[in-house]
């Protein structure tokens, strides 16, 4: 059986952030809404203790790799499309 698993990497800017505790807020409810919608894997990037920056790592397993980098293209549009967040350097990557 073949598979491919897809990889975005994004790095987001988080303007109107003035703490940590804000960057963890919006962050959490990006990931939550994306993981909902979307149904792939999220996790949080390092970024330490800057409140203005993060990173999310998307993944997505599937039989077909157009299927796969069309749900992470998606996911891609979702993130931009969020006023909270400026998405500044998304990664594509597969894996077959």
């Amino acid at each position: 059986m073949k598979s491919c698993l897809g990889l975005l990497a994004i790095e987001l800017h988080l303007e109107n952030c003035h703490s940590l505790k804000d960057r963890r807020r919006i962050l959490n409810s990006l990931k939550e809404r994306i993981r909902q919608r979307f149904n792939v894997s999220v996790a949080e990037a390092d970024f330490g203790e800057k409140w203005q920056r993060g990173g999310l790592l998307f993944s997505c397993a599937g039989d077909h790799p157009a299927s796969v980098e069309d749900t992470l293209r998606n996911v891609a549009s979702f993130v931009e499309n969020d006023p909270r967040v400026l998405l500044s350097s998304p990664e594509l990557r597969f894996y077959e």
